[in-house]
């Protein structure tokens, strides 16, 4: 689904509360949203916890999205703020370990190679080169917006990608 018509379904929300609409638009852009706050957080439940907040506050602004701009960028600017905002806050509360507990895997082989990529590119990558893959390859975004969105120049954004690229690759052929 293209910018345009993502821009038609956020009308049809703001203009008419169309759940249909927002239905819609929450299917074409969870994926990429949750990788791209994945790789700001670094754990999933976190990720989903934020990607869930992040709905329900684009849906509390969504009056002041301007028709015509970019969607996407839209609803991953407010995600990108409240991840931020829960990483300050998580930094003075008392942390609780739960790996001791068990937790069943129902997972596919699909998911399980997916959430090995996931696991690689947020260990091995920092965090902006992170949110440049992601933005890219599960987003969907052109470079030319994922510099808009993490506030780097073009060429920056497009050097750490191909750079970013070039260490996944070889991390995972050394895994063969």
């Amino acid at each position: 689904m293209d910018s345009k018509q993502l821009d038609n379904l956020i009308e049809k929300v703001k203009r008419d509360c169309d759940e249909n609409a927002f239905a819609a638009f929450y299917e074409e852009t969870k994926d990429g949203l949750y990788a791209y706050l994945l790789g700001i957080v670094k754990k999933r439940e976190l990720a989903e916890d934020i990607m869930q907040d992040t709905y329900v506050k684009f849906r509390q602004s969504v009056q002041s999205y301007l028709s015509g701009t970019n969607p996407k960028a839209f609803l991953v600017q407010i995600g990108k703020n409240l991840a931020f905002n829960r990483l300050k806050r998580q930094k003075f509360e008392t942390a609780v370990d739960y790996g001791e507990f068990e937790v069943a895997d129902n997972t596919s082989v699909e998911e399980q190679a997916d959430t090995h990529v996931l696991d690689t590119i947020n260990k091995n990558l920092s965090a902006e080169e992170a949110q440049i893959v992601l933005l890219y390859l599960v987003s969907g975004f052109k470079h030319r917006e994922i510099a808009e969105i993490v506030g780097k120049p073009l060429g920056t954004v497009l050097w750490s990608y191909n750079n970013s690229l070039k260490k996944l690759k070889k991390l995972l052929k050394e895994e063969e």
